[in-house]
């Protein structure tokens, strides 16, 4: 398997790529944005947020499949130097910089935004330092698949290549995922990030037939959705509430978490596969598979653009109108309005980050890689 690298997207010869897979992190990326065009637009009106039903539906699969292809493709990375001593000498300090990196430099940009926007910023040095902690503990995800990343490799240390003597090792080191302040409170996205590694490891991505089983999983998510969408209390995000909910309430709640993220990659995968067979080969197919080379790029400058300057610009004007455009004429029309201005913003995030490519200072301070 040649490497490809999601979270640092170092580019390979375009023959070598699994253009596939890279449609798949389009995909992926554009719910993204999108679904942070929805969470900006409809936390004017619904909260929580996630009880507002187009998020919560956005919010079920991306970011589980976007947490299992960086296992997948970490699989990738740790095969082609063969021993894990060879991965941690030669590429751990590399991955763990290209991870921590940007969470420094866009958790100051987000700093610079809380500026502009007239928020409050310490100007002490230690305040100033703590609140810069906290605007890069929210680049989340990049954190997270450090802390999975590093988890996994410990984890292999005990693991002999089988499927069956290994899973249970996974599942021991499973509680290091909820280490307070150093990871993220709850173990799913090790979950899904585990997931993707067993199937590039264990070879599961080669049993394409699964496929046809896709209503089977189609009628899975949505039971699943209903029952998630129609519960008694309010569904949170991907960590443990423990201070408001009960242990059968966390059981349920956080089970059908795992079962949508699960069900909801299989469908987007399946989804992908089948418009893949209608644009393969023409100037849209070669514009995505492209743009999912650089998913970590768009990733973190949606940040930026989609939650710190769209999202106060669009409540300002809400706030001043009292009229928000975009939900305040039904699912239909929200639905549309939320796409049309994510493909907007998707755009202009694109054009740039290739702007940004440009730079060899700016590629190594904002992503931490070489300039192409």
């Amino acid at each position: 398997m040649p490497e490809s690298n999601l979270l640092t997207d170092r580019q390979t010869d375009r023959q070598t790529r699994n253009k596939s897979l890279d449609l798949v992190k389009f995909f992926t990326i554009f719910l993204v944005v999108w679904g942070h065009v929805v969470q900006q637009t409809s936390n004017l009106q619904c909260w929580p947020v996630q009880e507002d039903p187009m998020m919560r539906l956005i919010y079920t699969m991306h970011m589980p499949l976007f947490m299992g292809l960086c296992g997948y493709f970490f699989y990738g990375s740790l095969k082609k130097l063969k021993t894990i001593g060879n991965y941690v000498r030669h590429k751990l300090p590399a991955r763990l910089l290209g991870l921590f990196v940007p969470m420094i430099s866009f958790g100051a940009l987000k700093l610079l935004c809380d500026y502009a926007w007239g928020k409050a910023v310490p100007t002490q040095i230690l305040p100033l330092l703590k609140h810069w902690y906290y605007a890069a503990h929210g680049v989340w995800f990049l954190g997270d698949v450090a802390v999975n990343t590093v988890i996994v490799l410990i984890t292999l240390l005990f693991c002999k290549g089988n499927f069956r003597h290994d899973w249970k090792y996974f599942f021991i080191f499973l509680p290091l995922s909820m280490i307070p302040y150093l990871s993220y409170k709850s173990p799913h996205m090790y979950l899904f990030f585990v997931f993707g590694f067993w199937i590039a490891a264990y070879d599961w991505q080669d049993k394409i037939h699964f496929f046809t089983y896709w209503k089977q999983g189609l009628a899975v998510f949505v039971l699943s959705y209903l029952a998630f969408s129609y519960m008694p209390w309010p569904p949170m995000d991907f960590w443990y509430d423990f201070k408001h909910f009960s242990m059968i309430q966390l059981l349920v709640n956080d089970g059908l978490k795992m079962i949508l993220g699960i069900s909801g990659s299989f469908l987007a995968f399946v989804a992908a596969h089948r418009i893949e067979v209608f644009i393969k080969g023409n100037r849209l197919y070669n514009w995505m598979t492209n743009q999912g080379r650089f998913t970590l790029d768009i990733y973190l400058l949606q940040i930026i653009f989609v939650e710190n300057i769209f999202g106060p610009t669009y409540k300002l004007l809400v706030h001043d109108r009292s009229v928000n455009w975009i939900c305040d004429y039904g699912l239909l029309w929200k639905t549309i309005a939320t796409f049309c201005m994510g493909i907007v913003l998707f755009t202009l995030i694109t054009f740039i980050d290739e702007l940004l490519q440009r730079n060899s200072f700016f590629t190594k301070i904002l992503f931490w890689k070489s300039k192409n």
